[in-house]
């Protein structure tokens, strides 16, 4: 332990107690950047993780007394239900999904007596069971097999199931406790690779509960149901850098990571890959819960997942996914100098699109608003009328009017004579403003092919508020400037603009902003050949 040295009026010990503060700020900054990343587990041995049903959606018994129940406890990893009286007691009798179990190569099936889904087929004798108005018949909680209470004794070994391929099994990782005294807790500290598993290619699913209506939390809870529930990272509870920790533990498999949220959650979590590094980078699938979604649709996973899809069907269409490379751009600020001095360069990474003007202006009139009142932006409904809404009123104030007086751009170095403006885009993918195709616009006029992974941006300007409403209706084309490797946007000096970068909006002043290619990820493409 440090001991502090007494501060007196004497220089030297002054000197002294400046040198202690020096040393105690290097000593804890070294040990930080040498500290492992940390990658928490729940432990099962201290109970379920039971979430409150306040009506169950078919005929439940409790698991405890067998009595049939209307409300009660759900164990989102196992699946056992229970009356909130036997809660407790269902901790002690029945174990939850068992996280590591190592040593071992193979496992027998687990079994959770009772509540099966509706029509449930024994897989030993190909009869329908659980069909008793009783607690009745078994559901394996790793396989989702499920049988007669009489036919469970017939084959004991547990294969994984359908989905073996994305699991990691309960013998393949190891746990170790970490952490001070008295907030010591278990963590992943090994995975091994399943030998009895072949064409084994593990799936992680990052959630943002909040998203969607809360229909993240939904998706949490189903995905720890039949995967291996250190696989699903809640990111309000972990980071994703915390659990990017997955994919250092198997260095020589190529995984696949599942982002459920919207563009927001997509790029932040594509923000902490490049902070990670990883030696082999995962394939990153998008489980759409945002309100514009538009790199999940075009990546053809829809406009926005509301629960009309089953988890088979999802975990189904992640399996046949084509792999697709996928461009990221760079966006370089440079602040012009103001009574000689400069403000520290700005660099943000870009996924889906940039933009300066009207354009932006919605965006960040829509995001003070909803930082300021949250309750009245909770669904994608009303998200879109406030969007509607701040763009009706730019029409009338034009406060981004000459826009192409106070903006030099440059494409790939060459200068463009801007029409009369009052917004600017600049396009990594087809999808913008909720899945309009901006660059194709109303589809009358032929246009150079437009791609994501082409290393090209397409630059696209808008007349005014009003225009882009047109284009949003495909009742007008936007005005096509070009296309380019670089793009280079000058503002000039005593300008000051709203901006944005995959729709995280604010007021820029006088700068250079350049625009150029970053890296390319490899993400999922849903199959247009698979239904």
């Amino acid at each position: 332990m440090f001991l502090i040295p007494e501060l007196s009026s004497e220089p030297f010990q002054i000197f002294l107690w400046i040198a202690y503060i020096f040393t105690v700020t290097v000593v804890v900054t070294v040990l930080r950047s040498r500290r492992k990343l940390d990658l928490p587990v729940r432990d099962v041995t201290k109970g379920h993780r039971w979430y409150q049903v306040e009506i169950f959606p078919r005929p439940t018994f409790c698991s405890v007394c067998e009595e049939h129940i209307m409300e009660g406890a759900h164990c989102d990893s196992c699946g056992i239900c229970t009356d909130e009286d036997c809660v407790h007691a269902a901790d002690k009798l029945f174990p939850c999904k068992r996280l590591s179990l190592p040593g071992r190569t193979s496992m027998d099936h687990v079994w959770a007596r009772g509540n099966l889904p509706l029509c449930s087929v024994c897989f030993v004798c190909g009869v329908q069971c659980g069909m008793n108005p009783t607690l009745c018949d078994r559901r394996c909680i790793w396989c989702q097999r499920t049988v007669h209470d009489c036919c469970a004794v017939e084959d004991k070994r547990c294969d994984f199931g359908h989905y073996r391929s994305m699991i990691i099994p309960p013998y393949s990782v190891g746990l170790q406790l970490v952490g001070i005294r008295g907030r010591r807790h278990l963590s992943v500290s090994k995975l091994y690779p399943p030998v009895r598993i072949s064409n084994w290619s593990p799936l992680i699913v990052f959630a943002n509960p909040s998203s969607g209506n809360n229909m993240g939390e939904h998706l949490l809870r189903e995905f720890r149901e039949v995967l291996n529930p250190i696989q699903v990272i809640d990111l309000h509870s972990l980071s994703p850098t915390a659990g990017l920790e997955l994919f250092r533990l198997l260095p020589t498999y190529k995984c696949r990571l599942l982002v459920c949220g919207g563009d927001g959650t997509v790029g932040w979590v594509l923000g902490a890959l490049d902070r990670v590094k990883l030696q082999n980078q995962p394939l990153i699938g998008v489980l759409p819960l945002g309100t514009g979604n538009d790199l999940a649709r075009v990546q053809g996973w829809g406009e926005g997942f509301v629960g009309e899809k089953s988890l088979d069907e999802i975990l189904t269409d992640i399996a046949h996914a084509e792999v697709t490379p996928f461009d990221r751009w760079t966006v370089s600020i440079i602040h012009q100098r103001h009574f000689g001095i400069r403000r520290p360069a700005k660099v943000l990474a870009m996924n889906n699109y940039f933009s300066m003007g009207c354009d932006a202006l919605v965006a960040l009139n829509f995001h003070q608003q909803r930082q300021t009142r949250p309750e009245l932006f909770t669904s994608r409904l009303f998200n879109k009328f406030w969007y509607f809404s701040y763009g009706a009123i730019d029409v009338l104030e034009q406060a981004c009017v000459d826009l192409h007086k106070r903006v030099k751009l440059e494409l790939d170095g060459r200068t463009v004579n801007l029409p009369e403006l009052e917004g600017i885009v600049v396009l990594n993918i087809s999808s913008w403003a909720g899945g309009f195709n901006l660059w194709s616009g109303t589809g009358e006029e032929d246009v150079p092919p437009a791609s994501f992974n082409d290393g090209i941006l397409e630059v696209v300007g808008l007349h005014s508020s009003f225009h882009m409403g047109q284009v949003r209706i495909a009742m007008a084309d936007p005005i096509r400037l070009g296309q380019a490797r670089v793009v280079k946007l000058t503002l000039q000096k005593g300008t000051k603009m709203p901006v944005q970068v995959d729709g995280e909006p604010w007021e820029q002043g006088s700068a250079t902003v350049t625009i150029s290619l970053r890296n390319r990820v490899n993400m999922l493409k849903k199959s247009e050949h698979h239904d």
